[in-house]
C-alpha cells in the first residue's frame, strides 16, 4: 500500500496483518536478548572482587567488575526499554491499523532505554558515592531494578528532565542587559 496525499498531511498506509505479526515475533525475540545476557553477565559479590572470565557462545573474554556493572546496568534499561517496547505494540496491535512509521519507534526504544539508564547510573555513581567506592560495595541490584525502570519510563524522565533543565536554565533567569529594560520613568 503507498501513502496517499490529502492536503497537506500525507496519510501513511497501514501494514498488512501478516507484516505486523511478523513485526510481533521479531520484538519478541529481539526482547529477549537483554534478559539473556543479564543471566550471564550478572555477578556473584565474589565476582566483583576482582576481573573475572566469561564464556558465551565459544567466545570467552575477561571482565573487569566495573564493567561488568556497567554491562548489566546498560542491559536492564534495554530490558525496561524492550518491556516499554512490546506494551506499546501490544496497545498499537489491538488498534484497528498500525502505521509503517511507527516501526523505527518500536526498534528505538530499548536502545534509549538503555544509554538513560547508563547515564543515571554515571550520574548516581559519580555524584552521590564517594569516589574511592569500590565496585565490590555496589549493589548491583539497586542500580539493575533502576535501571529497568530507567528503560521502562524513558518517555516520562526525559520530558521531566527537559522541564526541570528548561525552567532552570531558562531565559527569564538570566541577567537583563539595557536593551532589554523598560525605559519609562517610574511613577511613584
Amino acid at each position: 500500500m503507498a501513502a496517499a496525499d490529502h492536503g497537506d498531511a500525507p496519510v501513511v498506509a497501514n501494514l498488512p496483518r501478516w507484516q505486523v505479526y511478523g513485526l510481533v515475533a521479531l520484538l519478541l525475540l529481539l526482547s529477549n536478548v537483554p534478559l539473556v545476557c543479564l543471566i550471564i553477565l550478572w555477578p556473584e559479590q565474589a565476582d566483583l572482587a576482582g576481573p573475572t572470565r566469561l564464556h558465551l557462545l565459544g567466545w570467552s573474554w575477561t571482565i573487569s567488575p566495573e564493567r561488568r556493572i556497567l554491562l548489566c546496568v546498560a542491559f536492564c534499561g534495554l530490558l525496561g526499554g524492550s518491556i516499554r517496547m512490546l506494551l506499546r505494540i501490544r496497545g498499537d496491535f489491538t488498534s484497528p491499523e498500525i502505521r509503517k512509521w511507527y516501526v523505527p519507534w518500536y526498534l528505538l526504544t530499548p536502545p534509549i532505554g538503555a544509554i538513560l539508564a547508563l547515564g543515571f547510573y554515571l550520574v548516581v555513581r559519580g555524584g552521590f558515592f564517594a569516589a574511592p567506592t569500590s565496585a565490590e560495595s555496589v549493589n548491583v541490584f539497586a542500580f539493575g531494578g533502576t535501571g529497568v525502570l530507567v528503560g521502562l519510563f524513558a518517555e516520562v524522565a526525559t520530558d521531566r528532565m527537559e522541564s526541570a533543565f528548561g525552567s532552570t536554565f531558562s531565559a527569564g533567569d538570566r541577567p537583563r542587559d539595557s536593551s532589554d529594560r523598560d525605559e519609562s520613568p517610574e511613577i511613584r
